[in-house]
């Protein structure tokens, strides 16, 4: 098993590996480490039924249902994320974001397979939100270490969840604007302009100028990695360092099949 570093601050290759047998616990302890250093890991040409892929996922902690998006008809810890042909592309999914922060645990992390790709276009973008916070200068840090701000799904979460029969939660959840990676203990941006909606200890007129601030490090190319898909692909991410971001481009179909990780506290 070879994991190549991209050329990003986010994301690494790795080659020489087949998650649809048995990993030995020496690579799976290789795997785990590599995960919390690079944020991403990618693995080329896998194709993996749903029984491997939920086994592949829970080297990277505990695959658990995720009840607000479609489920596949063989699994309900995997889940169907697909654009038909001709709609649906421009969804929350293309605006950067980290998953379903506004659970009060949000997911440590999210596995998914490329299972029908447009011809061209559907990529997927990654940012390093410890080097988002390490890229700012120490009195900005230090101002920002310490705030809250409120995360809610909204009504794009809530259309979603509707139209599986689902409810989102009603109340608003509070984390840090900067999270402490629990593993590698770096700070972390921690909001994003799909679901945090303001910035507790601070007034509207400061909102205004702050919160927009920190959502858009996250734009900055220097802090990116791109990830062009080829079907059987897998991706898994760590949601407590890492935001994503799927391009609108294409009008064909997409679907990918996800498996999310059960969450922990945010501190």
């Amino acid at each position: 098993m070879k994991i190549i570093p991209t050329n990003s601050l986010v994301g690494a290759f790795v080659e020489d590996i087949d998650l649809s047998c048995p990993i030995e616990s020496t690579e799976t302890d290789e795997l785990l480490s590599a995960w919390h250093k690079h944020g991403a890991l990618f693995f080329k040409n896998q194709n993996l039924d749903n029984e491997q892929q939920i086994a592949a996922a829970s080297i990277f902690g505990e695959p658990v249902p995720f009840d607000f998006a479609p489920a596949t008809a063989e699994s309900e810890i995997v889940h169907k994320i697909a654009n038909e042909k001709g709609r649906g592309i421009k969804s929350g999914t293309s605006t950067w974001h980290t998953d379903a922060t506004w659970l009060e645990m949000p997911p440590r992390g999210t596995m998914l397979q490329a299972v029908e790709l447009p011809s061209s276009g559907g990529d997927t973008l990654f940012a390093s939100m410890s080097a988002a916070f390490s890229s700012l200068s120490s009195e900005t840090q230090s101002f920002i270490d310490g705030l809250t701000a409120v995360h809610h799904g909204g009504s794009k979460l809530k259309k979603s969840a509707d139209s599986i029969s689902k409810i989102i939660p009603e109340e608003a959840v509070s984390h840090p604007v900067v999270r402490t990676h629990p593993v590698t203990r770096e700070k972390c941006i921690f909001v994003n302009r799909l679901f945090t909606k303001k910035i507790n200890e601070l007034n509207d007129i400061e909102n205004e100028a702050v919160l927009p601030m920190l959502c858009d490090l996250v734009l900055r190319p220097e802090l990116q990695f791109r990830f062009t898909w080829e079907e059987g692909d897998i991706a898994v991410w760590d949601n407590r360092s890492v935001q994503h971001y799927a391009t609108p481009d294409y009008s064909e179909a997409r679907i990918m099949h996800r498996v999310i990780l059960a969450g922990d506290p945010v501190e």
